[in-house]
């Protein structure tokens, strides 16, 4: 059996569409039995996602896919959590893709297991000394201090040490994905349906095949000396996705995105992989089992 595995296609920005066009093309002439796709592979208009789906249709195996964190941006008051539980899964349905987020993908004595995975800020740069109310509203000091509906974060702020003050970046999260509760409480809820949909096909498989957005390992983190981009480091994932696959034996491999760094690691019994996509590079990986 062959699976091949991509994510961050981000085809609703045009420095990507050429580069995913380029890399369907080769996934779908490559061919194969399980494609999926590990989220952002559009963003706010889900017309784009419907696009990738179509630009998929020649691979004759099955498609898998999950959602992303930019596939839950929303214009306006629109709910980020109507779209994700119930918008994307009608997309999926209609062009044919089997949605992880909603249910586990059973073909065999092999089961494939995912969702789109979150961030409770377990991932933040303890070095940084950035106070975690300014990880909660996605903005640092310096970016705080600019921006009018931010800048109360900064009264009496005795806790911000002048060096971090410089540290001028937003996690563009804050302004369009729009949850009825907080990240934390949504990374719970979503490790908790993952436990379930786990403990659901352990029954009948074999072999677990694991994709999650977000990082579910600190080994799989970007590196970077860049105050900016350390301060996003906060969003790339959380530990307790990691703690529950862990719990699962039969889980042999692990295919995350997000970070758009090109990271592996193994954790005990898993193999875990960060694909690397980035804006301008599509990237995929093989596994043939």
């Amino acid at each position: 059996m062959r699976i091949i595995i991509t994510s961050d296609l981000h085809y609703n920005i045009s420095r990507s569409k050429r580069p995913t066009e380029t890399v369907a093309e080769e996934i779908c002439r490559r061919g194969g039995d399980i494609l999926i796709l590990v989220g952002d592979s559009a963003g706010a208009d889900l017309k784009e996602l419907e696009a990738v789906f179509t630009l998929f249709e020649p691979f004759e195996g099955a498609r898998l896919a999950v959602a992303g964190n930019h596939e839950l941006w929303t214009h306006g008051r629109e709910d980020s959590l109507h779209r994700y539980e119930n918008e994307i899964a009608t997309i999926c349905s209609r062009h044919g893709v089997h949605y992880l987020d909603t249910e586990p993908f059973i073909q065999g004595n092999l089961a494939i297991v995912g969702n789109v995975g979150w961030y409770d800020f377990s991932f933040r740069p303890s070095v940084m000394k950035i106070p975690l109310r300014f990880y909660q509203h996605k903005v640092a000091p310096g970016a705080a201090d600019h921006i009018e509906k931010h800048r109360h974060l900064l009264e009496a702020a005795d806790d911000v040490i002048p060096a971090v003050r410089q540290v001028s970046t937003r996690w563009m999260d804050g302004e369009h994905v729009k949850l009825p509760f907080s990240d934390v409480d949504f990374t719970h809820r979503l490790v908790a349906k993952l436990r379930r949909h786990l403990q659901d096909v352990e029954k009948v498989a074999d072999r677990i095949i694991a994709a999650v957005h977000h990082l579910p390992f600190a080994e799989l983190l970007p590196r970077s000396i860049i105050p900016n981009w350390q301060f996003g480091t906060a969003f790339m994932g959380s530990e307790l996705f990691g703690e529950a696959l862990l719990e699962f034996p039969k889980i042999s491999h692990v295919f995350c995105g997000h970070s758009h760094q090109a990271r592996r690691c193994r954790k005990q019994h898993l193999q875990c992989t960060s694909i690397g996509s980035t804006y301008r590079e599509k990237q995929y990986e093989v596994l043939d089992l």
